[in-house]
């Protein structure tokens, strides 16, 4: 493994290894004491929890077994993908099972406990997938299906899915309340993890035109920002110009702007946001 996938390798294990720290705060000292069952194998386990006393993380990684058996046989994803789910869930549930078990727990109003843990557990979530890596459960099973039946809405399938497990947690826990609170858990978890993973993938679209051009590329290079050089003539002059057309991220956009502004002060440079970037090496988060 050489020096820069050993350095990327590590990175993604800190978000992980972060984001399932958040991700059992939110489960071990918010939701759980206060019989909130927000959706996944999560809600599941807490309810198994209150009703068998069944370790919580033990309980959400004995469900991953038969999905990798089934990943396995059916060869959905590379080897890589499996490692890195094995990885997250083992961590998650060590971490929810042993390493929380002496975290202080939220005892006051059930509605804040409702609100923080959603926000915890959806930031958690996020900094996981950011750290390319899965913690199995309702998620995995709705790349399983897919990759099985591409012409499903996945995201409807999980959406009721959790649902039906929330509205479970009312006959578990005979309290309508519960099933409101775990509502509102599942909703914010939603809206932040929504909301971090589209800030993390936003790009910049970046053009430029400068007479100095073979200069200029030697910035794209320094960045290690991938750039396609295209042919234009003025319309005006009738002159022939080369345009540089690049995509990045937002900050490094930024720096290269300024690099390029003192190789060439009169390049013209046009920043746009990039609202969809696919193909060529991009990709989505999830």
């Amino acid at each position: 493994m050489s020096n820069v996938n050993l350095k990327n390798y590590l990175k993604n294990l800190f978000l992980t290894t972060i984001g399932c720290i958040m991700y059992a705060i939110g489960i071990q000292c918010f939701a759980a004491p206060h019989n909130i069952a927000p959706g996944g194998i999560s809600g599941i386990a807490i309810m198994l929890n209150y009703l068998f006393n069944i370790p919580i993380g033990f309980f959400t990684f004995i469900v991953n077994i038969p999905l990798i058996i089934i990943i396995l046989v059916r060869k959905y994803f590379n080897k890589t993908f499996i490692v890195n789910m094995l990885i997250a869930s083992t961590l998650l549930s060590i971490i929810t099972d042993f390493i929380l078990l002496v975290a202080p727990i939220y005892k006051g109003d059930p509605l804040l406990a409702a609100i923080f843990s959603g926000a915890i557990m959806g930031i958690g979530l996020a900094l996981v997938h950011l750290g390319e890596m899965n913690t199995g459960g309702v998620s995995l099973m709705g790349l399983m299906i897919r990759e099985e039946r591409p012409e499903f809405h996945v995201g409807t399938l999980i959406t009721a899915l959790n649902m039906s497990i929330v509205i479970l947690s009312t006959i578990i826990y005979k309290n309508i309340e519960s099933m409101l609170y775990a509502t509102i858990t599942v909703y914010i978890s939603g809206v932040f993890m929504d909301k971090l993973l589209d800030n993390a993938s936003h790009k910049s679209l970046m053009l430029v035109i400068s007479e100095c051009t073979d200069k200029v590329k030697d910035v794209f290079v320094k960045y290690h920002a991938g750039s396609t050089i295209l042919k234009g003539e003025g319309n005006y002059s009738g002159r022939f110009q080369r345009v540089i057309l690049c995509v990045v991220k937002k900050q490094t956009c930024e720096d290269m702007q300024k690099e390029i502004k003192q190789i060439d002060p009169h390049a013209l440079t046009i920043i746009t946001e990039a609202s969809k970037v696919e193909g060529k090496g991009f990709r989505h988060i999830m």
